[in-house]
């Protein structure tokens, strides 16, 4: 098979790890795979991969040069699946490739568009309009657009497109790369917190991901400071707050923390290298991933997959993710993060490390992930 993935991005995070994963997927499998993408460090993920990598830009909502040129790819190349990746791509994606005759044309929007953070009424009026246009695309257009769990198929619904447009594959992690010895764990640990002047006895609750209105970063600093606050003289003096990751909110954090006063406490990575992911979860005590918004959550099964406790906001789809292995609190409520994170300090809430590592290997392994997505594609193809 000839593949083209497409994606209106550069940088690593959740959406292009997923797409990365079926690089090597379908790369393990001796299929050829190209990438459309901008340039950034996730385009370099592609090409250790395997992928023949092209820097695309798409410059406007519904881009007539990047359908033009893609569609002249498509045909050139004789392409058999196209499988784009959130909303700009997957739009103009499936613009091309029926302009093209593309035999398969997938898309993949991986947050529902109706549970994007919009914070005024005109973002509500645009979206409501982007989740009908979108719909009406696909329904027309698409062969499959990819759910990642049973509600991301209802939310989808909910906006318009076909059930029998719907497709759930879960994501994948490969476990074996975050289940490391524990003297492996504890020189990675030790590592990282040289490299950013905390105490070897620190105590380190962190997040791993893009800093984005999404993901709740406000929501864990303000938990956080509140938690701080409870704390006597020593053992503020060895509690941190972890952000690996980067984003465009990054100052507007760094600022927050400033006026809760708790900055001397808070690290924030920016964007690092694909080596650092494993370190950074070895250093953490605690992982929260407190999400206003989430299509699967790859981050919270790689947390698992490294056997840290979790504290999670209790969004359906991370429910379905989690089930009973992780610790949940109410979305977006600062008060209740700060109180599972004190009971969690005080010992009274329990790990579960070892459950949900075991739930990790059985649902999301990444050995599933590939073959149901190369199992999707024969189908489709009718091969």
């Amino acid at each position: 098979m000839k593949i083209l993935y497409t994606l209106d991005s550069g940088i690593i995070g959740g959406m292009e790890l997923h797409v990365n994963n079926l690089v090597e997927a379908m790369i393990k499998e001796n299929h050829k795979v190209f990438v459309w993408c901008r340039k950034g460090s996730i385009s370099e993920y592609f090409k250790k991969s395997g992928a023949q990598v092209f820097y695309k830009k798409i410059a406007f909502d519904i881009c007539p040069r990047y359908i033009i040129s893609l569609r002249r790819f498509l045909k050139k190349e004789h392409i058999d699946i196209v499988h784009a990746h959130e909303l700009k791509a997957g739009a103009n994606t499936l613009i091309a490739a029926f302009l093209a005759g593309t035999p398969v044309k997938i898309t993949h929007t991986h947050t529902p568009i109706s549970e994007w953070q919009v914070p005024n009424k005109l973002k509500k009026f645009i979206t409501y309009f982007t989740i009908k246009f979108y719909a009406r695309l696909v329904n027309m257009f698409s062969t499959k657009e990819i759910a990642l769990t049973e509600s991301r198929k209802k939310a989808k619904m909910s906006e318009g497109i076909k059930e029998n447009k719907l497709e759930i594959i879960p994501n994948g992690v490969n476990t074996q790369k975050f289940d490391i010895s524990h003297d492996l764990k504890k020189e990675y640990r030790n590592q990282i917190l040289a490299r950013y002047n905390m105490p070897p006895d620190a105590f380190v609750i962190g997040n791993i991901g893009r800093i984005t209105e999404e993901k709740g970063h406000a929501v864990l600093l303000e938990a956080f400071s509140r938690f701080f606050t409870t704390l006597n003289d020593g053992q503020k003096e060895k509690t941190y707050l972890f952000f690996g990751g980067g984003g465009h909110l990054q100052d507007e954090i760094t600022a927050l923390a400033e006026k809760l006063q708790t900055s001397d406490n808070l690290i924030i990575t920016g964007v690092f290298e694909e080596e650092d992911q494993v370190k950074f979860y070895s250093t953490l005590d605690l992982f929260v991933f407190p999400s206003l918004a989430e299509g699967f959550g790859l981050v919270l099964i790689e947390a698992m997959s490294s056997k840290i406790p979790v504290i999670c906001s209790d969004l359906p789809v991370l429910k379905e993710v989690g089930s009973d292995t992780v610790c949940y609190f109410k979305r977006g409520d600062v008060n209740d993060l700060q109180n599972k994170i004190s009971m969690f300090y005080k010992g009274k809430i329990g790990s579960l490390k070892e459950k949900a590592f075991e739930r990790v290997e059985s649902e999301y392994s990444l050995e599933s992930f590939g073959r149901n997505y190369l199992n999707l594609y024969r189908e489709l193809l009718k091969i």
